[in-house]
């Protein structure tokens, strides 16, 4: 039952959720590809700084996502109320 997974956090969309298309994979490998050239370019410590961006812009895209999901959810939800509520769905009497 989708309640019991959402209260027992098994819905986790943001870790569960990935992509298929072709140009999903094929900008990670790019972003990997940079990433192996400036490890091999930088000193140790710029490169880890280099990763330290990376995770900020990371939880900073997340932040969005998850901010675009629960606006998308409540439209969804308000999109369902008002069909619903809709005159020609009422049960005639």
């Amino acid at each position: 039952m989708i309640l019991d997974a959402i209260f027992d956090g098994q819905i986790y969309p943001s870790e569960t959720v990935v992509p298929k298309c072709k140009a999903f994979w094929e900008a990670n490998e790019a972003a990997t590809n940079i990433m192996s050239y400036f490890e091999q370019k930088l000193s140790k410590e710029d490169y880890e700084k280099l990763e330290r961006l990376n995770d900020r812009l990371a939880d900073s895209q997340n932040i969005q996502k998850k901010e675009q999901f629960k606006y998308g959810f409540a439209m969804g939800v308000l999109l369902m109320k008002e069909v619903y509520e809709h005159p020609e769905f009422k049960p005639k009497e």
